[in-house]
């Protein structure tokens, strides 16, 4: 049994993917190890879980490209500084084994830096995927670097081919997430496509709002909350009227509106992962996503990658797939990505890191 520090400033705050997954598994680890997770939100999720609530209350981040966020200088960044660095007493005598890390920035800093100088191992999750963030926290050479796709893992192995890497997916808890949950009565007209997504600009919701405009027949609804509500709102009710609706569930309220869609759709400029494609696979709904190589690799045959700058295509893509049956594909594709499957792969490094 390890002693393993599970980081995560915005648990008990909001459930994004990052959020999602440090429940999922830590809520599976907990029968093998003694797990702690060190957050700055309120909620307790896992009550059989130790959790410390530390520093101040996270609220939902704002996306922002400016140059302070680059270089992990914004308030965002600030608050996981404070909020790592208040952490570090009860880490110290916790005396972990393996400490996990998921906000980066000077978070993976502080953190290598204090393990260098006890017994304990850094796993860094590259949920940021390619690019600066990621990069970053290898650079700060993690006793494991968790790639989450083949593409990531090539291209970690490239700019740091002496570092150990490890690839393992995030996963979909399918006891939740299945054919057989009861559909949520709605008012929207099917079909309908969902889009489950924080409300941010990298998400590009306003592409899949005007693709469904240019639809006959298509309803849109979509899940979540973000700076971009408003403007989302008003784009919304403009070009689709009654075709269009938006709301903000809780987590365990999302299986059922799944199943109450007939598409599901994200067009993210970039995703590490993306959960929600999990999620909407396993409730048995085709997708419509951007045509890269991770979102092949996760979607595979279960729907249909698409160029969503290009309205009338993105358009087509949507009608297509509302109207192609896909029998159990997408079920069966989500099966690769059983979190029990995931947790086991975790497992592996964890005894590897601590034996």
């Amino acid at each position: 049994m390890a002693k393993i520090a599970f980081l995560s400033f915005y648990s008990g705050a909001v459930e994004r993917g990052v959020e999602n997954f440090v429940f999922e598994l830590t809520k599976r680890l907990k029968s093998k190890h003694q797990i702690t997770i060190f957050q700055a939100g309120q909620k307790i999720l896992n009550t059989d879980i130790r959790t410390y609530q530390t520093g101040f209350f996270a609220s939902a981040p704002k996306s922002s490209g400016s140059l302070l966020s680059k270089l992990y200088l914004d308030w965002h960044s600030i608050r996981i500084l404070i909020f790592t660095v208040l952490s570090l007493p009860k880490i110290i005598k916790g005396k972990y084994q393996v400490i996990i890390p998921v906000n980066g920035g000077w978070q993976t800093v502080i953190i290598r830096l204090f393990s260098k100088l006890t017994v304990s191992k850094m796993i860094i999750s590259g949920h940021a995927g390619i690019g600066a963030d990621d990069a970053w926290n290898i650079f700060f050479r993690p006793d494991i670097f968790v790639a989450l796709t083949s593409s990531q893992y090539k291209w970690a192995k490239k700019i740091a081919p002496e570092i150990q890497i490890a690839h393992i997916p995030n996963g979909v808890d399918l006891a939740k997430f299945n054919p057989s949950v009861k559909a949520k009565k709605i008012s929207l007209k099917k079909p309908i496509v969902i889009c489950v997504s924080a409300l941010v600009p990298y998400k590009r919701i306003d592409l899949t709002i005007k693709a469904i405009a240019k639809t006959k027949n298509l309803s849109l609804l979509i899940l979540g909350n973000g700076q971009l509500s408003g403007l989302l709102d008003t784009l919304g009710k403009r070009l689709l009227k009654k075709r269009y609706l938006r709301l903000n569930p809780t987590y365990e309220q999302i299986p059922s509106y799944y199943r109450s869609a007939n598409v599901f759709t994200l067009v993210s400029k970039t995703e590490a992962f993306g959960i929600s494609y999990l999620e909407a696979m396993a409730c048995n709904l085709p997708v419509v996503a951007t045509n890269d190589a991770s979102r092949e690799e996760i979607i595979g045959n279960a729907g249909i990658l698409t160029d969503p700058t290009n309205q009338n295509q993105y358009a087509k893509d949507l009608t297509i797939a509302s109207q192609t049956n896909y029998r159990n594909i997408p079920y069966d594709q989500s099966l690769k990505f059983s979190w029990n499957k995931i947790t086991q792969s975790y497992s592996e490094i964890i005894k590897q890191l601590t034996k």
